[in-house]
């Protein structure tokens, strides 16, 4: 882009007016306050998409999600802003810095060393497909309930997890990689299993920096081993 200033305040421009949006959207049913939660989730994942092409330097990163964290925070503290904008976040009743982390790891992606796309890719669409399917199947559907941390979780969820990032991987290596399918295949178990108890186990959102960032380190040690 051009224009670097116009990059810098882009996703808070995305992110600011999709959070009103959807805290307007009100429901007291649990189920119906995660998916407002995870469609602002997957609406920011898939924007974040483009930001390798408009985030172009380091300082932009840091400017543009400095400004995405410090908003979250604001809207965290601020009760008039917590109030018209927080909803989308704060109503299903659970301690969680998700979004912090999100910002957090979504700028590790982009200034991290790649040397291939899908290092970057991957991790994003785990993040934000995979996360959003635990999520959603572990409250509509919780088959095998567990506890771990005091988090409540489900075998279900974690099973919705483990599939949608084998197929994730599976599908970007197999058509952006000149490895073999015995390569890829291996890869991909690794980074699902391994993205997946991570998201089993992490607890007041810090799935949202695990995930992706243990997803890029399996996927940066084979790209550079290759």
């Amino acid at each position: 882009m051009d224009n670097p200033l116009v990059a810098v305040i882009l996703p808070p421009m995305l992110i600011v007016p999709a959070m009103g949006l959807l805290s307007r959207v009100r429901s007291t049913n649990p189920l119906g306050c995660e998916l407002r939660r995870k469609a602002l989730h997957i609406g920011t994942g898939l924007a974040a998409l483009s930001f390798p092409y408009l985030l172009t330097q380091p300082w932009m990163v840091v400017a543009a999600f400095g400004a995405v964290a410090g908003w979250m925070t604001c809207v965290r503290r601020i009760g008039y802003l917590r109030c018209r904008f927080g909803g989308v976040l704060h109503d299903a009743g659970r301690e969680s810095h998700g979004e912090l982390y999100f910002a957090v790891a979504l700028a590790w992606l982009l200034i991290a060393d790649r040397v291939a796309p899908f290092q970057y890719v991957v991790p994003l669409l785990i993040l934000t497909i995979s996360d959003a399917a635990a999520a959603i199947v572990g409250r509509a559907r919780p088959i095998g309930r567990f506890m771990i941390f005091g988090n409540r979780k489900s075998v279900s969820g974690s099973a919705a997890f483990l599939v949608t990032a084998f197929a994730i991987t599976w599908t970007i290596l197999s058509a952006g990689t000149a490895w073999s399918p015995w390569q890829v295949l291996l890869v991909s178990v690794a980074t699902a299993v391994a993205t997946a108890v991570i998201e089993a186990v992490s607890v007041k959102g810090l799935d949202n920096l695990g995930v992706p960032l243990v997803a890029w380190l399996i996927l940066s040690s084979v790209s550079y081993g290759a």
